[in-house]
């Protein structure tokens, strides 16, 4: 694989290597450094930066836009499920039965917002009754649960002890999806990430550590 990227020189001192959202190197370098020193920095970083490009393309093609069709998967607690579009069904609109998705042919043109509407539903009815289950043990008391669409953050509790969370929770795995409810109920006792906050998360999720991990490779999409 022959390694394509931009250099740009400028007065900083040290090489830089910078991959675009679109997996684009540019290389950012002093102006009084030469072709063979830049050249021996990148082979001895070529493992991180195939790493680091291949990452980012990979989370590029997930983030494309659905096209709703039959085989297309959709995650949903953990898994991704198979969507079969069919004029022989006996509902309207989207159903999830039998480990697939099932989505009546006369409703396509608003295939995504059913998809975002079983998701809500699910989320209320899955997230909410956890949550009211781990503040019990942990003894304390939220105000109020929200669930909304959100890009960047799984979840967050508020100063006037509302639990927040990210709507796309619902995809991930319930024992992530604990993690996230008892990280966010731990800060109405602890607000900083102090080694307290850890030891009261890790006092009801012991492997919470995995649960962080599975969070990070998973890419945010409908």
């Amino acid at each position: 694989m022959i390694l394509d990227y931009k250099i740009r020189r400028s007065k900083r001192k040290t090489i830089a290597l910078n991959v675009s959202s679109r997996g684009e190197l540019e290389v950012v370098v002093p102006n009084e450094m030469d072709d063979k020193q830049i050249e021996s920095v990148i082979n001895k970083k070529k493992f991180w930066i195939y790493k680091t490009i291949n990452k980012t393309k990979e989370k590029l093609s997930k983030q494309l836009k659905k096209e709703f069709i039959s085989g297309e998967l959709f995650w949903y607690l953990g898994k991704r499920y198979r969507l079969d579009v069919t004029n022989n069904c006996e509902h309207s609109g989207l159903k999830f039965k039998q480990n697939k998705f099932i989505l009546s042919s006369d409703t396509v043109h608003k295939a995504e917002l059913l998809f975002r509407e079983f998701y809500r539903h699910k989320a209320k009815e899955k997230l909410e009754p956890q949550v009211l289950k781990y503040a019990k043990q942990m003894g304390v008391e939220y105000k109020e649960v929200k669930i909304i669409e959100m890009k960047k953050r799984w979840g967050s509790c508020t100063n006037q002890g509302n639990i927040i969370l990210n709507l796309h929770l619902i995809k991930a795995p319930m024992y992530v999806i604990d993690y996230v409810i008892v990280h966010e109920l731990a800060h109405l006792i602890e607000y900083n990430h102090s080694k307290k906050f850890w030891n009261i998360v890790k006092t009801q999720i012991p492997n919470y550590k995995e649960h962080m991990q599975w969070l990070d490779k998973f890419d945010i999409e409908i």
